[in-house]
């Protein structure tokens, strides 16, 4: 209850704190400083066909231009604060494509992570079938060398011919042996380093693919968002300019209303 409370206070203060940001600027008719020339206009409209001194129109003209520069500097704050507002959302869509720019990098700093992890997992058990085959062939290779130091052991000190002749066609023959076992893990040694080039390049060209697809889909968005943020802001400035315009017509016009008056005005001699 006391959290729901809380909420209740917060949320009214935010919105509140918010919505001079979003407010749009008053018409330049809704102002003060315009109904202040209108309604002295109406004046000079209801004195139109008076008698006055050359003094009390003098006065007339400069309490008429106060007012109009009153007004003017009015259209021009409203100007300021509407260009401040497109700036302001100018401001808000820079920040998405910051955030865009962030996500995009994160993306792309996570694959190239998996991908690293990958790799290195392929290089571990590529280490491992290594170890294994190596594993397996020294056991073969180190009963053929005990085999072969032995029957050269006895071919140093055999003297009979015949003995001698199968002695050296035994090691002739365990020298073969050791040949083809070592041919044969070079072939294993071979197979199982292209298994592993093979996945590893798999690897490789899989996360490439992804991180530039990312990379694309990223850059394609953040593209887009910046050419409509231009767009966005050049037409908001631009209605701003126009505004501007349209409303020191507004104040020339009522103006040149209390012009008018003014000339109409008897003068007393």
């Amino acid at each position: 209850m006391r959290k729901f409370l809380i909420a209740m206070l917060v949320i009214p203060a935010l919105v509140a704190s918010g919505a001079p940001a979003n407010a749009a600027t008053p018409s330049i008719r809704s102002t003060k400083q315009y109904q202040e020339l209108k309604a002295y206009v109406s004046q000079l409209n209801a004195k139109k066909n008076q008698q006055q001194t050359p003094a009390e129109i003098s006065k007339y003209r400069s309490e008429l231009s106060k007012k109009r520069a009153k007004a003017s500097m009015k259209v021009r704050a409203n100007y300021q604060a509407q260009l401040g507002q497109a700036k302001d959302r100018r401001a808000n869509r820079k920040a998405k494509v910051v955030d865009l720019k962030q996500k995009r990098n994160r993306q792309v700093a996570q694959l190239k992570s998996a991908q690293q992890a990958r790799l290195n997992a392929i290089a571990a058990d590529r280490r491992a079938a290594i170890a294994r085959i190596n594993t397996s062939y020294s056991g073969k290779e180190q009963r053929l060398n005990k085999q072969l130091a032995k029957a050269r052991k006895k071919l140093i000190k055999a003297t009979n011919p015949v003995v001698r002749q199968n002695l050296r066609e035994q090691i002739a023959a365990i020298q073969d042996q050791l040949a083809t076992l070592d041919q044969e893990k070079r072939d294993d040694l071979r197979v199982a380093n292209n298994k592993y080039d093979d996945q590893a390049d798999s690897a490789r060209e899989n996360y490439s693919q992804k991180i530039e697809q990312t990379t694309e889909s990223f850059n394609a968005r953040i593209q887009n968002l910046q050419t409509r943020l231009r767009e966005l802001y050049q037409q908001s400035k631009q209605n701003a300019q126009q505004r501007r315009a349209n409303e020191f017509g507004i104040v020339k016009t009522k103006y040149d209303e209390g012009v008018a008056y003014i000339d109409a005005m008897p003068v007393e001699d």
